[in-house]
């Protein structure tokens, strides 16, 4: 049942870095490749090719999620 937990947590804290990868860079990465430094949007956030970091932290939290998974189904 922990582990259970566990995994949720893991999973829902990367499907949240993944929200922020995709909302601060994905969406706007040809603006940003454009510009070659920095993109502001229509509200006014600046965003720069440094929002692609959120992927780094969203994979590592996807992957420890499925290994935490894929223990639990053994024991």
């Amino acid at each position: 049942m922990r582990r259970s937990f566990a995994a949720l947590v893991l999973l829902a804290v990367g499907v949240a870095f993944g929200w922020l990868f995709s909302d601060r860079y994905w969406f706007w990465r040809d603006c940003i490749a454009a510009s070659q430094s920095s993109c502001v949007t229509p509200d006014g956030a600046n965003l720069t090719a440094g929002g692609a970091v959120w992927s780094v932290f969203s994979l590592g939290f996807l992957l420890a999620a499925a290994i935490v998974f894929m223990r639990r189904r053994r024991g």
